[in-house]
């Protein structure tokens, strides 16, 4: 399903160009990420049309040339970012990687660059010799198993990258299915207390957080954060991870509610909206330490398939499934145009 132009999907048959280095991929499934919906949506700058969407992969090895991979037939999670090992980015061990412009990732690279297919929304996936591959155990579902990226990114986002103390006292603003995943990860880690916002749309989601354990679940539209925070908690979070989607607001929120020499994790782009008025002092004045996440790392990823094992509620986390066919009704439920309810996160099975 290619994505002609935002909000033009169309069923194409690519050839299965012929490759010296790499291999392919049969795809199980993939899951839609707040990335491929704002891509749909024409909202990213980094996408080159025509593209094929489709970040967080799942599927089978069909076959390899000359790099080191599991068996073929073996079932694999494949990392977002393609890493080319020789960019600055790379060599400083970021998550991202300047191998290509504007970006080195599945679901981001047009079909022009060769051999075309560099999204989850295909029946099979070119697996870049840079490519990083996870084993999944067979006994768990493809669609609940691509839940695996944003658990790797809640993994990297709350326990990682702020350094998460057992005991340590843990805000997630944005109940999505990152948002949940830093819960997950939070409370494996062994967080004190975790909360976590959303807004009168995401009544199932916040539920959701209740069911999982949350200690808060604040709902931004009624109630004012910092009052529902000081009744439950009594104090100032030590860490808050910024986890919404196209909200630069969040941001200011995180600042303003994070303790003296916290730490805030801005883990969510904002579809290149501009931060109006923004005065720095605060992050002075509170000795903050300021964190930009962008996506996980290896390790996380390690942890997070072996998370789909030993965590049943994960099943729950994967709300919606369409076939291939209907990846437009898929992308228009990942973006809640089809409505809030029961939305977790979304998947495209083969």
């Amino acid at each position: 399903m290619m994505l002609v132009e935002p909000h033009q999907l169309a069923p194409t048959n690519l050839p299965k160009r012929q490759v010296e280095s790499g291999g392919w991929l049969a795809v199980e499934a993939t899951g839609l990420s707040g990335s491929d919906v704002q891509a749909w949506q024409g909202k990213r700058r980094d996408i080159t049309y025509p593209t094929i969407l489709g970040e967080q992969v799942v599927g089978r090895i069909a076959s390899t040339f000359g790099m080191e991979a599991p068996p073929i037939g073996t079932r694999v999670l494949v990392e977002p970012i393609i890493h080319c090992q020789q960019c600055r980015s790379c060599l400083n061990g970021l998550s991202s990687c300047s191998g290509r412009r504007p970006a080195n990732s599945y679901g981001h690279l047009p079909t022009t660059e060769p051999p075309g297919l560099w999204g989850g929304l295909a029946e099979m996936l070119y697996l870049d010799p840079g490519a990083r591959l996870h084993v999944v155990a067979d006994d768990v579902s493809a669609e609940m198993a691509t839940f695996a990226h944003p658990l790797a990114a809640g993994f990297s986002w709350a326990v990682e990258i702020p350094r998460l103390s057992p005991g340590e006292n843990v805000l997630v603003l944005g109940p999505g299915p990152r948002g949940l995943a830093c819960l997950l990860a939070a409370q494996a880690a062994g967080a004190g207390w975790i909360g976590i916002t959303g807004l009168d749309t995401d009544q199932d989601r916040l539920a959701m957080a209740r069911d999982l354990g949350a200690n808060a679940t604040i709902d931004i539209t009624r109630e004012e954060v910092g009052a529902s925070i000081a009744g439950s908690l009594g104090t100032r979070p030590d860490v808050v991870i910024d986890a919404t989607r196209d909200d630069p607001e969040a941001i200011y929120t995180a600042l303003d509610l994070v303790r003296p020499g916290g730490r805030v994790v801005l883990g969510s782009t904002k579809a290149q909206k501009p931060l109006e008025q923004f005065f720095s002092d605060i992050i002075i004045h509170k000795e903050l330490n300021l964190h930009g996440a962008r996506g996980a790392s290896s390790a996380a990823y390690e942890w997070a398939t072996a998370q789909l094992e030993a965590d049943s509620r994960i099943d729950a986390m994967v709300s919606h499934q369409f076939p291939l066919t209907e990846a437009p009704r898929a992308l228009q439920a990942a973006a809640g145009l089809l409505g809030m309810d029961e939305l977790i996160s979304v998947a495209v099975t083969f």
